[in-house]
């Protein structure tokens, strides 16, 4: 994955901070998995079965997180909008992203592509098997009308997305612009659970999940203000270390560990600068990897 060259350190409220560290929970506790990057370089294994539920009165399956806000998600677009956008795919077998990959691939050959220019068209909208964030439970796909198009992002309904996804803890998982970085075509319609305040700070920097994730492995930790919550997200490698407020812990599926942990603010006490917080930091991980 491409490193960011430089420290990120950000902030809503532009207070930067870093407080010691207790131990109380470690990354070998538990996993939630909200936060997997998955995609060509980063796959997930034939036998990877999320915990899922039914997503309404649909066959639709996706995680219990991701199917509380869609749900809360959906009925905000509606009342709004006057009409909200259909949920149209969620959880994919191994099995089944064998068989679309399959299906997509095959029908370029017979339209009389070379197998070289239609495994390449082939790739640019359907993830290889293994490396479709539909296999997380997580990623969500919706339609006015059943179909899945670009141009959905010139509906209301992809506007009003683009715009406030995020409020409920969702990405647009493939933007503009970002194909170099996920190596998926744009994708106005795709969604893609990751919780807040992670939405937030991706929706803030106009990050995509590759970007976000290389930013917390190089930084080694980003702290984000949200009204009375200070939010301090780390990155580690070490399933020992100890952490304490943890609100999430999740396999990043890169060979790390995102522990997502807060505090009220009266934390706060003064604004530090990029060189303290990365000379705490680079302090931190010393002592918790030591």
């Amino acid at each position: 994955m491409a490193k960011l060259s430089k420290i990120l350190v950000i902030s809503a409220l532009s207070i930067i901070t870093m407080s010691t560290t207790a131990f109380a929970q470690t990354p070998k506790d538990t996993d939630s998995g909200l936060l997997m990057l998955v995609n060509a370089e980063y796959r997930i294994p034939d036998g990877f079965d999320p915990d899922k539920v039914m997503f309404e009165d649909t066959y639709y399956l996706m995680r219990e997180e991701a199917a509380e806000n869609i749900e809360i998600m959906l009925d905000d677009m509606e009342n709004e909008l006057g009409e909200a956008p259909m949920v149209v795919s969620t959880y994919r077998t191994y099995q089944k992203q064998v068989d679309l990959f399959n299906t997509d691939y095959n029908g370029k050959l017979a339209q009389g592509l070379s197998p070289e220019e239609a495994m390449k068209q082939t790739r640019r909208y359907v993830a290889l098997p293994g490396a479709s964030e539909h296999h997380t439970a997580l990623a969500i796909d919706l339609s006015n009308d059943g179909t899945l198009e670009e141009n959905f992002i010139d509906t209301e309904a992809g506007k009003w997305i683009k715009k406030n996804c995020y409020k409920y803890g969702f990405v647009v998982r493939y933007p503009k612009a970002k194909e170099e970085m996920t190596g998926i075509g744009y994708e106005p319609w795709h969604i893609r659970y990751v919780g807040r305040p992670h939405s937030d700070i991706m929706y803030a920097n106009n990050w995509c999940l590759e970007e976000y994730i290389a930013a917390l492995e190089n930084n080694g930790m980003i702290t984000w203000a949200d009204g009375e919550t200070i939010w301090q997200i780390y990155y580690t490698e070490n399933e020992n270390a100890v952490y304490s407020n943890v609100v999430d812990i999740s396999n990043s599926n890169t060979g790390g560990y995102v522990v997502t942990t807060h505090k009220g603010k009266e934390i706060i006490t003064k604004a530090e600068t990029v060189s303290s917080i990365a000379y705490r930091r680079n302090k931190l991980l010393s002592r918790l990897n030591g």
